[in-house]
């Protein structure tokens, strides 16, 4: 942690504000709500007097603040329900299509309340992320090994989720 002045802050906001917003968007389907998440990650960017000057580390930081705060927003429930049971088909296929990104954020929101904060906040890094496991394991502070476990387990929830949803 380092101290930060008024222009560092500035500009890092100018320059991770909309990159913040962007991958909230990818997590959250209301812009509002992923402005929101972006805000209060950039807030704690301040608060806890994050070191601006490692880029990897603070790459690091960001997704796994965000991510958190996105979980927690999942999690939360008086957090109104907004979409319709996923589409499985397009699950299977490429996360960086938008339609694709959609589908996961209806999923994560029926699995909420089921599946364990450190197995959600790896599929998100997942799937709506795009991010391998190595980049994962760096940013949570997990094994590789963790990680795909965690995704492994993510998985068997998703058939068994999707099993009930088809009968």
């Amino acid at each position: 942690m380092t101290s930060i002045d008024d222009d560092t802050i500035h500009d890092a906001y100018v320059r991770l504000f909309p990159l913040l917003v962007s991958k909230c968007s990818r997590m959250l389907a209301d812009p509002e709500e992923a402005r929101d998440v972006a805000q209060e990650t950039f807030t704690r960017i301040w608060a806890e007097r994050v070191n601006l000057r490692d880029p990897r580390a603070l790459t690091a930081w960001l997704y796994r603040t965000s991510t958190h705060l996105a979980v927690d927003r999942y999690r939360d429930p008086w957090r109104k329900e907004r979409s319709d049971l996923p589409d499985w088909e397009h699950l299977r296929t490429d996360a960086a299509d938008p339609e694709v990104r959609t589908h996961w954020r209806r999923l994560l929101t029926h699995l909420r309340s089921t599946i364990p904060r450190r197995e959600l906040e790896v599929a998100i890094l997942s799937r709506l992320d795009g991010l391998t496991h190595v980049e994962i394991a760096e940013i949570t502070g997990d094994g590789e090994r963790t990680v795909r476990r965690l995704l492994a387990q993510f998985e068997e929830r998703v058939q068994r989720f999707q099993q009930r949803s088809e009968r």
